[in-house]
């Protein structure tokens, strides 16, 4: 699987989303350059709990953004940060309760999904945020 290469058209005009952004495509990267690595290798397991963390960070200063500048759809985002970690939480679950899911699969939920949200959903409120004065 090909890693993630940050381009502009990722930037949200936000500097502090685009860097934690940056950093969750980072440890995205990092799972995909351990392509031998099952998801029971404390390599994985570490990285997806690390994820988990910097994702509920990221996630709360996102929120957080949007609350103080009463965005209209944040419930939206709300719904799909909390699916993520359920998801990912999923994932570290099954592999510490020896679950064999292949690694491939799990790769392409985050990969597919971190891109998505940032091109589908975070690109929503980019306009918004810029009107309001942010970068």
């Amino acid at each position: 699987m090909e890693p993630i290469i940050w381009a502009e058209g990722f930037s949200v005009g936000v500097s502090e989303m685009d860097n934690q952004h940056k950093k969750l495509i980072a440890m995205i990267n990092r799972l995909i350059a351990e392509p031998k690595a099952t998801v029971q290798s404390e390599t994985i397991s570490d990285l997806l709990n690390d994820m988990i963390n910097y994702a509920q960070e990221h996630f709360r200063d996102e929120e957080a953004l949007m609350s103080e500048h009463s965005y209209p759809f944040k419930y939206l985002q709300t719904e799909q940060h909390k699916s993520f970690i359920k998801r990912t939480v999923d994932f570290c679950s099954a592999s510490e309760g020896g679950v064999d899911i292949v690694p491939q699969a799990m790769l392409e939920y985050l990969k597919g999904w971190l891109i998505h949200h940032i091109l589908e959903q975070d690109m929503k409120y980019k306009a918004f945020f810029i009107e309001r004065g942010l970068s």
